[in-house]
């Protein structure tokens, strides 16, 4: 019997093996150099591939190989720069969950005493200490003489995932300067200089000096669209101070939360898939579900914009009997940006699917690609503690996971995955600076006005 259940669990344990290897272990002795700690660190790092999914056996030879030519200089090599170093080499796996985390100006990496955000016509900055109040509302055109789209260009190898991923997570190595200074895109590790057009129409430069930073290093990617809600440090401005906010720029810090713009709309904005305070998330939604279902409701809209995942399987419930709740003309508008990621991505995927015709994604591209790699962990370098993701197990919500791939795909999605189809944005909306400085929401204007016009139902 024993014999006999050992072989019909050997199938199992072929599958989940690689989903649940752990990283493996360091053991180096105690380092007495920069050298000799980098080096601990980059061997450390050498074995990614051992548990990291996503690489082919091209990528993996060039990872090799870039780590191979990083020993050579591991002695040169500030924490800065093995950070930026090591985060190139990572990024080779070119998947979005694959990455070094938390290089992010102020989160244990210096930064100018700016903020910024992307909008439709470009960067601009939204938050500002006291000193620099008369920078706020600039459009920043470049920064150590190099134009913005240059930049982005220019960083997008430390990011893997999607072009639109590196791009969103630009301003966090902007605000840096020893993370620029790394990546040879400034001259100096302590200041950096921008060009800005200022409100008044003036174009000119500013030198602006970085500041050590106040914050621990991240651990987790750091989102720079949560610097559109006025929440800054004592003594700092924002462009919204004063201004009326819109709504979902109102409880970020909320997990999840509702309201009804309409007797018969119902607004969800999920802002992380993972549960918060005394009511979790799967007890939340269903109790506003029935809420909703009392009303009832005529059209949902479920704002995703701010999410960058959690457990998928908790939202699995309400993305199938939200669109139960709505009528056959109906509308289930999805809101998205390059904000929504991971399990806010499979969440999207769910309530499209389940939908059908009735949903709409509005906004932006998403973060992630529809196929992408999750699960897997989280590793710190012995050193330096840097955090490492990894993957493990293969997600494809486009055209959801065939038998062929039981080896490779997360299990769990056999029982929630969905061939979702293209995940695009249905309608394409874009915020421009006048708009959001104005305290507009210019994606849910696009909504309310496809339902004042009857394109909604």
């Amino acid at each position: 019997m024993a014999a006999l259940l050992a072989l019909a669990a050997m199938p199992l344990t072929v599958i989940l093996y690689p989903t649940l290897k752990p990283y493996p272990k360091a053991d180096f002795p105690a380092a007495t150099s920069q050298r000799e700690r980098n080096l601990q660190d980059l061997a450390y790092l050498r074995r990614l591939p051992e548990v990291e999914r996503s690489f082919t056996a091209q990528s993996r030879v060039v990872f090799d190989q870039a780590i191979a030519a990083l020993e050579l200089r591991a002695g040169d090599l500030d924490r800065a720069g093995l950070a930026m170093a090591a985060a190139k080499a990572v990024a080779l796996a070119d998947n979005g969950h694959t990455n070094v985390l938390g290089l992010a100006g102020d989160h244990g990496f210096n930064a100018v005493p700016i903020r910024l955000g992307w909008f439709g016509d470009g960067l601009f900055v939204v938050a500002a200490d006291e000193e620099q109040r008369g920078l706020l509302g600039g459009h920043v055109l470049g920064v150590n003489g190099r134009a913005t789209t240059a930049l982005v260009e220019a960083l997008r190898p430390y990011v893997g995932g999607p072009a639109n991923l590196a791009r969103e997570f630009a301003p966090n190595f902007l605000i840096s300067s020893e993370l620029l200074y790394a990546a040879g895109l400034a001259a100096t590790a302590n200041a950096s200089s921008f060009e800005i057009r200022f409100t008044d129409g003036r174009v000119g430069f500013v030198e602006l000096a970085a500041r050590a930073a106040t914050r621990a290093p991240a651990t987790r990617f750091s989102w720079p669209k949560g610097n559109l809600a006025p929440s800054q440090p004592n003594g700092w401005r924002h462009v919204l101070d004063g201004v009326a906010l819109p709504a979902y720029l109102t409880r970020l810090d909320a997990n999840y939360w509702h309201s009804y713009p309409a007797s018969d709309l119902l607004y969800v904005q999920v802002n992380r898939v993972a549960d918060q305070g005394p009511v979790g998330v799967v007890k939340y939604l269903a109790s506003l579900l029935d809420e909703a279902a009392r009303k009832p409701i005529g059209n949902a809209i479920v704002d995703l914009r701010f999410n960058p995942g959690g457990d998928y399987t908790l939202t699995a419930d309400f993305a199938r009997r939200l669109p139960e709740l709505l009528p056959p003309d109906g509308k289930l508008f999805i809101l998205i940006s390059g904000n929504t990621f991971s399990a806010a991505i499979s969440t999207a995927a769910r309530l499209k699917y389940l939908a059908g015709a009735r949903a709409v994604l509005v906004g932006e591209a998403m973060g992630d690609r529809s196929q992408f790699w999750g699960e897997g962990g989280l590793t710190l370098l012995p050193n330096s503690k840097l955090a490492v993701r990894y993957t493990t197990a293969f997600h494809d919500w486009e055209h959801g996971c065939s038998l062929t791939q039981v080896t490779t795909c997360f299990l769990l999605n056999y029982v929630y995955g969905v061939p979702a189809g293209d995940l695009r944005p249905s309608v394409t909306i874009v915020p421009s600076f006048a708009d959001y400085a104005a305290g507009k929401d210019a994606v849910m204007a696009e909504v309310m006005r496809q339902l004042a016009s009857g394109q909604g139902r």
